[in-house]
């Protein structure tokens, strides 16, 4: 739940992300969709965070860092602290609007555009539209003092 996250969330991620939220890491919220936000968190690197909240639960959340040592991440945890204080600008009407009027051609162009300039969002368009595509295997390269 939102309102009292903090207890399902380690003490030390929970104060480290109340230093974020207090730093102010995070330039903005943004509201979406219906429930939905993105931010992106200021750390050491930038980071992106997702959160979906459904009456006062928080059913979905995402951060794009490494962390991997529990469910929820200090940049999550900041993102959730200007949730509760609702601080955030909803965009996801003027998405809406825009989608709503937009025209094919339009949106193909934009697409396609998209997909030659951005390799995530190729990913994840062949992923969501294609039903013979595979996951690239990426290999994770790792250079010694032996390779240039």
């Amino acid at each position: 739940m939102l309102k009292n996250f903090e207890t399902f969330v380690d003490a030390k991620i929970v104060e480290r992300g109340y230093g974020y939220f207090k730093d102010d890491s995070i330039p903005k919220v943004e509201k979406v969709g219906e429930g939905e936000f993105n931010a992106v968190v200021f750390g050491t690197f930038k980071y992106d965070v997702y959160v979906k909240i459904v009456d006062e639960i928080i059913t979905e959340h995402n951060c794009s860092c490494p962390y991997d040592w529990g469910d929820i991440c200090k940049h999550e945890v900041a993102v959730f602290y200007k949730l509760r204080n609702r601080n955030f600008i909803n965009i996801g009407d003027k998405i809406k609007l825009l989608l709503d009027n937009l025209h094919d051609d339009a949106l193909r162009r934009f697409v396609s555009s998209l997909i030659k300039e951005d390799r995530k969002f190729r990913q994840n368009f062949l992923r969501e539209f294609d039903e013979d595509f595979e996951e690239d295997e990426e290999e994770d390269y790792r250079f010694d003092e032996y390779n240039y």
